[in-house]
């Protein structure tokens, strides 16, 4: 039997109130250094010191590795999850809604080099929904979840939701 797997993950997103701090960090140290260039010695080092540590963090965001809580495997009957140490199964045929938000698979220019943030979500039969990040490292993986998600719906009644990036 065939299936898809993959991790489930938690992608660390900086509060608005940090990413805030760090723009203004980081344009205000830019002004000093190289619009106003001070004459003052240690306000100019200051400056450079903050303009290339904030440089630094905003770049270094897509290399943060998300945290993982699991794996998830689909198959054409079911959906196994290990889940923050849980082990849950649930049949497709028993789901009352499967849907998958596609951002994008791995890469330095939209979200992270690890994965985006795909999210698969389902309602089972007792209409509890589970929404679960996944990782999508690469063109291959997206093209075989693709495969999958077209099996499940053409071999059950279940209409597969699909949103986010058109490619998918």
């Amino acid at each position: 039997m065939e299936y898809f797997e993959t991790k489930i993950v938690r992608t660390w997103d900086p509060s608005k109130w940090l990413r805030a701090v760090g723009t203004v960090l980081l344009l205000a140290s830019a002004a000093i250094v190289f619009v106003w260039s001070p004459e003052i010695v240690w306000l100019k080092t200051t400056a450079y010191i903050v303009y290339f540590i904030s440089f630094f963090f905003a770049l270094s965001l897509s290399f943060i590795k998300p945290k993982d809580l699991g794996m998830i495997s689909i198959s054409e009957d079911k959906i196994a999850l290990d889940y923050k140490g849980q082990k849950m199964s649930f049949l497709i045929s028993d789901l009352k809604e499967l849907g998958f938000n596609y951002r994008g698979y791995a890469s330095f220019w939209k979200h992270s080099i690890h994965g985006n943030k795909n999210h698969l979500y389902f309602t089972d039969s007792s209409d509890e929904r589970f929404d679960f990040e996944i990782l999508i490292q690469n063109k291959e993986k997206k093209e075989d979840l693709k495969h999958f998600l077209n099996r499940i719906q053409s071999n059950s009644k279940l209409k597969i939701e699909r949103s986010g990036n058109y490619s998918f």
